[in-house]
């Protein structure tokens, strides 16, 4: 305690991360409390043991034993035969005499011999070590003065930060960066099979102080509504209908856009591309005149044509900025590292395959040949794994039987994109993540690769490493159709 409490600096003091620090009143109030403690204990020990043994050393200079007196009322059971009380005792049997039950008046006193001749070593040690811990103590408590109450603001931006992470329930920490680095996140499509799976995960997302939940449902409010009552420091605010759209985007720093159609039993993402176009179209101009600072994170489907689209719309208003539109590729690495998990008997968590390309079917391409023990793979299941994580949309699309799309996987992955979009946004270095973004890593204008975050989104890009060749052969496969997607969606959003 007396270590902790002097040496340690509050910031310190515990070693879990998600405790706050003890403000400065606090501290100084477990600075006396420490050095009382200290003192009274080792003040305590002192004096019993030097007049233990002070006792010991009078008894044996006077050539006295230590006697047991018993009285006339009890009858004292004595060792015999190595036992005492009918328990075994462990000592030399010429150690102590042996007697069989006795009668008080029979016996005056058992003489113990003394082995104590004067104070214990560690008796004489200990008053010199507590006096000068005293000393230190006091020394301590009136070289540190009780500090006067800092601002909030200053306490967060002096101490060390712990990460804030996004964790269902907050710790003080946690409200106290709330105050500084919350931010507003805008779920376009908020009522709908992803939208709301998505909506409650960014609720509980500590980095989240404002969460805006749009859609054209009527019953969009109550969406918002449900999700207001969760125990978490974000406020919710639910809009319908276009009419409120500009209030659900205004001051927004990240706008979430599930919005859109979703699959069904033999559609293709091209197939949804007639009608989800003209959704995105209108979101992004939306946004162009609300919140032109935000970055935009699409996860409508398909993401290869409608990525292009919003940046066209952007580029017309004259606010576009390629780092801050980002087409979410986070499923196919979801899908990526959930089987090569169950296929090396490891933790899906600890797994990162790197995807990159598009976000459809064969644009879609795994590199399994940089996942460690790969080596160890034939070419067949590489093939099988390969065109499972291309096709794994379909694999749930025919599992729900007509009744819906990948939502909730793809929730889960969207949420976790935006969360690592906020850590960026709020300065956390070293954040690289699969997305599709505008960049020259290939002939097509977009490509998903490793991408590197920071305050203003796709900060950089990460090339291509060496590709196996059934890889390059699916690189060279695919970049004509990725290409003619792209152009697909620059042609909409000119045409309009």
């Amino acid at each position: 305690i007396f270590f902790r409490a002097f040496v340690c600096p509050p910031e310190t003091m515990f070693a879990r991360k998600d405790y706050a620090p003890l403000d400065n009143n606090a501290w100084s109030c477990f600075q006396v409390l420490a050095m009382v403690a200290a003192v009274s204990v080792s003040v305590g020990a002192t004096v019993g043991l030097v007049t233990s043994s002070a006792s010991q050393t009078n008894l044996a200079s006077s050539g006295l034993t230590t006697a047991v007196r018993p009285t006339a009322q009890t009858t004292v059971r004595m060792p015999i035969h190595g036992r005492l009380s009918g328990n075994p005792i462990h000592h030399s049997d010429k150690a102590l005499p042996h007697f069989q039950d006795t009668e008080p008046e029979d016996i005056q006193s058992v003489a113990i011999p003394s082995h104590n001749r004067g104070p214990s070593i560690s008796a004489l040690l200990l008053v010199p070590i507590t006096l000068a811990g005293v000393v230190a103590t006091l020394w301590h408590a009136v070289r540190k003065p009780v500090a006067t109450p800092v601002d909030p603001l200053e306490l967060v931006s002096t101490t060390p930060k712990a990460p804030v992470g996004c964790v269902y329930g907050g710790h003080r920490i946690d409200y106290a960066m709330m105050a500084i680095s919350g931010k507003k996140v805008a779920v376009l499509g908020g009522a709908g099979g992803i939208g709301q799976p998505l909506a409650l995960l960014l609720k509980g997302c500590d980095m989240v102080s404002h969460l805006s939940v749009y859609d054209l449902a009527n019953f969009t409010p109550g969406v918002a509504v449900d999700l207001s009552h969760i125990n978490t420091p974000c406020t919710v605010s639910g809009h319908k209908g276009a009419e409120e759209l500009e209030a659900a985007l205004e001051g927004a720093d990240v706008v979430v856009i599930p919005a859109g159609i979703a699959r069904k039993p033999g559609m293709t993402r091209d197939d949804l591309f007639n009608t989800n176009a003209g959704i995105i179209a209108s979101l992004a101009g939306a946004c162009a005149k609300a919140c032109p600072e935000a970055i935009l994170v699409l996860i409508a489907n398909p993401v290869n044509s409608l990525v292009p689209v919003a940046a066209e719309v952007l580029k017309k208003a004259g606010v576009h900025d390629p780092r801050k539109v980002i087409g979410v590729t986070s499923l196919d690495v979801t899908r990526a590292n959930t089987w090569v998990g169950e296929m090396n008997g490891e933790n899906p968590r600890e797994q990162n395959v790197v995807v990159v390309g598009g976000h459809a079917g064969t644009t879609i391409l795994p590199l399994l040949s940089q996942v460690p023990g790969s080596d160890r793979w034939s070419d067949e299941q590489i093939k099988a794994l390969t065109n499972r994580i291309q096709f794994g949309g379909e694999e749930v699309v025919k599992a729900k039987d007509g009744a819906g799309s990948a939502t909730l996987s793809m929730a889960y992955s969207g949420a976790e994109f935006v969360r690592q979009i906020l850590r960026a946004i709020n300065g956390e270095q070293g954040i690289v993540e699969c997305c599709y973004t505008e960049n020259n890593v290939t002939e097509a204008s977009f490509f998903a690769t490793p991408t590197t975050l920071g305050p203003n989104g796709a900060e950089s890009v990460t090339s291509l490493p060496e590709l196996s060749a059934f890889e390059q052969e699916g690189l060279d496969s695919m970049l004509p159709d990725l290409k003619a997607q792209i152009a697909k969606g620059v042609e909409f959003a000119k045409s309009l």
